[in-house]
């Protein structure tokens, strides 16, 4: 700092003037002010100029966040290739099929692996990523089984020398509707002896007079006319090895030997034999082997219905015979 001098005339000489309390205060201030600047300025030109260790691990860590974003973005695109693939061979099957359009399944529910609400906000962006890499991995998984599960189906139907009205895939009565489902196939307990016993078919709750329909095409191989066990039945045989039962009929409309088309009438829900109420005894097996029916209603059936009558045929414990 430059002195100031004044003139001192006892000396008749200049001396330099001695600096007061406030000086010494402003020089203080002023040469704290520009140290302070001078670091700023020095740690500035260090941070620009020289890279710390943490920020060349964060680096890397974006340049590895970017290639996976790449990747995963790849592997959308071909998840949503494949979809879309598999939407145009399921309709096709279903118009090969059923003459219509698949029905429209709405399935709320997402991936538990991927967090929702406040657990996305607190997460970790390298974890966001892993977890969304392995979503859509389990997708492209998913779609990858589900093109081999059409491509079973086209091959099985190609192989197969038969009509798709030849499968046993509507309800047997019209206006179907989940409470007029009992009991399916299984271990349920008999209305008269109250005993458990192997119940061979699926009750299907209907008033008397119902018309009963023929679920596929086919021939009349048996009919049965009785008062007692199933009561009045009706038997046809399909292509493809299947064949279906019809019991407790309060009227038969066809005969042994005749051929008959899908949703023609066989007759009548009725009480003969030993049933509980009028009912329709069902029974859908392929080569010899007893099937479920609740699974052959599918071309039939919405899917909410569908699901319903599963839920009620799978928990009635107890047949109607």
């Amino acid at each position: 700092m430059a002195k100031r001098y004044i003139f001192d005339r006892q000396q008749s000489a200049f001396v330099p003037k001695k600096p007061g309390v406030k000086g010494v205060l402003w020089a203080g201030v002023r040469y704290l002010l520009a140290s302070l600047f001078t670091a700023v300025l020095f740690y500035a030109v260090f941070a620009l100029a020289f890279d710390t260790d943490r920020e060349k691990l964060l680096e890397k860590e974006n340049r590895l966040l970017a290639a996976q974003r790449d990747s995963l973005t790849e592997a959308l695109s071909l998840v949503e290739g494949t979809v879309g693939n598999l939407r145009v061979r399921d309709r096709e099957i279903y118009n090969n099929i059923f003459n219509a359009d698949p029905p429209n399944y709405i399935v709320e529910a997402r991936d538990t692996l991927l967090p929702d609400g406040p657990e996305l906000a607190q997460q970790e962006e390298s974890d966001l990523v892993w977890d969304a890499f392995a979503v859509a991995s389990r997708a492209e998984s998913r779609a990858r089984q589900v093109s081999e599960w059409l491509s079973g189906i086209e091959q099985a139907f190609a192989a197969e020398d038969f009509s798709p009205e030849a499968i046993p895939s509507i309800a047997p009565v019209r206006n179907f509707s989940p409470i007029q489902t009992g009991a399916s196939v299984g271990k349920k307990v008999n209305p008269f002896y109250k005993n458990v016993r192997d119940h061979t078919g699926l009750d299907l709750v209907a008033p008397s007079g119902t018309e009963v329909l023929c679920s596929a095409d086919g021939k009349v191989v048996k009919v049965t006319r009785s008062e007692k066990g199933m009561g009045n039945t009706v038997t046809v045989e399909h292509a493809g090895g299947f064949r279906t039962f019809y019991a407790h009929l309060g009227k038969v409309s066809v005969s042994e030997g005749q051929a008959v088309r899908q949703g023609r009438v066989l007759g009548e829900v009725g009480q003969s034999g030993s049933t509980f109420a009028p009912c329709l005894h069902y029974e859908v097996l392929r080569d010899g082997i007893r099937q479920d029916p609740v699974n052959y209603f599918f071309a039939d059936l919405d899917p909410a219905t569908y699901r319903d009558m599963m839920i009620v045929a799978l928990t009635t414990g107890q047949s109607m015979d």
